[in-house]
């Protein structure tokens, strides 16, 4: 019998919820692209580090599962739903366990991926974690996720 390796979208998820930075790595290239919803876009290996690292410090339990993954040459998409529980470092929302579903996009060269996207809705996330309406206002303002063409100049605002 011969089995299928796991795909990068379930060797993310396996390595996140071990939460060690150092095996999360691995699944990226060097040269990664990681375009977080909540904490922004990160490159290369340091730049993951940190972010991991952040993550792992404002959470106590994180727990990505993957529903669906559809691959192809040189991506893969997974379905997941996420789950995690707010540390102390987080004092508007320690405690809380936020559970919601998302997509992740994994853009990859060869086993691992180099350029990473996902969505999910921000916003809801963002209230839920205990960030005041106005504060996430101004997180969406600064890393906005829509583009508008103004119908006077067709000039587009973000």
């Amino acid at each position: 019998m011969t089995t299928t390796p796991p795909t990068v979208a379930h060797r993310f998820a396996t390595a996140f919820n071990t939460r060690d930075v150092e095996r999360l790595v691995k699944v990226f290239t060097p040269d990664i692209a990681y375009h977080d919803l909540f904490y922004g876009v990160f490159e290369g290996h340091a730049g993951l580090r940190e972010l991991f690292t952040r993550m792992y410090a404002e959470g106590t339990h994180h727990e990505w599962t993957m529903t669906r993954v559809a691959t192809g040459e040189h991506s893969t998409i997974g379905e997941w739903r996420f789950e995690f529980t707010l540390s102390d470092a987080v004092p508007h929302g320690a405690g809380r366990t936020l559970r919601f579903p998302g997509v992740s996009v994994f853009e990859t060269r060869g086993d691992r991926c180099h350029t990473y996207r996902e969505y999910f809705d921000r916003t809801a996330a963002l209230l839920a974690v205990g960030i005041a309406p106005g504060s996430v206002a101004g997180i969406v303002r600064r890393r906005p996720t829509i583009e508008v063409a103004m119908p006077e100049s067709g000039t587009l605002v973000r």
